[in-house]
Order: C-alpha cells, then structure tokens, then sequence
C-alpha cells in the first residue's frame, strides 16, 4: 500500500485497529479472503486484478489491497459494506483528533476549523472556471465549502453521510443537504459543477460512483477532485519489491482510505464515465484534477 496512506493516516488510527492479525506471514501460504465477492478493478472495471503483500486486520476481518494489472489502481477488498462506512463516518470522525483532518489544522475538529476551512475553500474554488450554475458538493460535511461557493454566486446543494454535519450545514448556513451515501442519494440535475473533496478515495465503488455522478452533471459541466494520489516513483519501486520478495505486511488502521488512485487510473476511470482531464495540478502524493463532460 502506498507511502502516503501509512504516512499520513498511520498515527491517527492506531486506536481503532482491531485484533491480533490472522494472516499469515509467509508468501508461500494462500492467505483467507472473506466472501466470494467481484475482484474487478474498482476504478476502471478491468477483471484482472492481483492482490498485494498488504492488509488491514479490522474488526476481525481481513481487507487485502487488490491492484488492477491495467491501470494500477489499488483498492481494498473485500469492499467497504454501508454498515461500516456509517461507523467510520460517525460524529467522532469530526470531532477534535478526528481522522477527517489527517493530520490538518492541528486535529481540529470540523467545526472549529471554519477559518482554515474557508481559506481552503476559497482556493478550490479558484480552480474552477465559471461562477455561476448549480454546484453539488458530494461529502460536503458541514456545509463550509458550499457556504463560500454559494457566496461566489453558485446555487448550492451538498449530499453527507453523517447525520449530523449535514443538519449542522442546514441550520448554519441554510444549505440544502441530502443526507446520504452518494451511493443511495436521489438528486435532481443538471449540475454545472461538481465537487469531491478528500472524498472519492473512501468511495468503495469509485467507478459506479462517478458514473452516477454523470448523470447528474450538465452535458459540459465540469467535475473537480481533490484528494491522495499515489505518484511517487519511489513509493511504487519500494511496492514493487515488496511484491517480489515479500514479507506480507499489515497495515496499521483501518481501511479508511479504500482505494489509491494514481493520474493513470483516475484518467481511466473518468474516460469511461464520459469526462476528460483538462488541468491537473499534482504533488507526489496529492492532487486536484478538474475534469468536463463531454
């Protein structure tokens, strides 16, 4: 798994790991896998997929990262069900120390974090080239970013999983919230903007997901991610080796982050939904990428 999830993730989530690992240590032993679930790329859909030396014993349930032989795309499986994505996403998620924060603005908790948060939202929303439509947050979480894009002069409205930060978005900023899975979510388009924010890589089914999204979206519109990219040559030379040589590795935490996407499975992913990339602003590990329908 990648530098950035161990890195970035790693301390905040000791406390939540669960049992001793059940896995087995050596290469050469055939690791249990739960379910008989689809293995197909999550992101681009492609069925040869292999799994890698690395796992997440949670809950007593062992989540093996699988890597897709056409675009690389990493993700784990077996996939996150709606029961534990409500349980990840519940109000200590939020709270101060919370891993919404990654490590952010001194682990804050969201609500205390408005001014940083504003900041922020301000700077996306510099990456996006029109000011004027209807803007749908997906994870919009308290509403702060929705509030500023609002204020920007775009028609607003956000879907949050978590029941309470999406009330907290109402009654603060008098914001229209769905308070749903995106999975789940009934919504009525055309948006000419879209926005995912540190979202998409815990979406389980990322590929279904934007497709969804797509027809929501105004034949043009423009589509923004923002999130974890695992673009460091030396993160996937070190994976490499270890996917030669071994040993199998658990992975601290929990799989919060249920998959790894890289600019060549993000641009594989979005070319099957209808969207192409048009500005790319990237780090070795993070990236916002501006895609539009076409």
């Amino acid at each position: 798994w990648t530098t950035f999830v161990k890195d970035a993730h790693a301390s905040l989530r000791r406390q939540k790991g669960a049992a001793a690992p059940t896995a087995p240590q050596s290469r050469n032993e055939d690791p249990p896998e739960r379910g008989r679930e689809m293995t197909d790329c999550t992101a681009c859909g492609h069925e040869a997929t292999t799994r890698d030396p690395f796992y997440y014993d949670w809950k007593g349930e062992l989540y093996w990262i699988r890597r897709c032989r056409s675009c690389t795309h990493q993700f784990v499986h077996p996939s996150i069900s709606p029961e534990q994505q409500r349980r990840m996403y519940d109000d200590r998620y939020f709270a101060e120390g919370g891993d919404w924060a990654v490590g952010h603005f001194d682990d804050q908790s969201y609500e205390d974090s408005t001014a940083e948060l504003v900041s922020e939202a301000r700077e996306i929303l510099d990456l996006i080239p029109v000011r004027s439509g209807r803007l749908l947050d997906i994870g919009c979480a308290g509403g702060v970013f929705l509030n500023e894009a609002s204020k920007a002069g775009f028609g607003v409205l956000g879907i949050e999983l978590n029941a309470q930060q999406a009330e907290a978005a109402r009654s603060t900023y008098g914001i229209e919230v769905v308070n749903s899975r995106i999975e789940d979510a009934t919504v009525a388009g055309p948006f000419e903007v879209v926005t995912l924010l540190d979202v998409l890589e815990h979406v389980p089914q990322p590929l279904a997901a934007i497709r969804l999204v797509r027809t929501w979206q105004n034949p043009e519109g423009y589509l923004l991610i923002r999130g974890p990219l695992a673009n460091s040559r030396v993160g996937r030379v070190k994976e490499a080796v270890r996917r030669r040589v071994g040993p199998i590795k658990r992975l601290d935490g929990y799989p919060l982050d249920a998959n790894m996407f890289n600019l060549r499975s993000i641009e594989a992913m979005l070319a099957q939904c209808g969207y192409g990339i048009t500005e790319t602003w990237a780090s070795h590990d993070f990236a916002n990428i501006l895609a539009r329908a076409r």
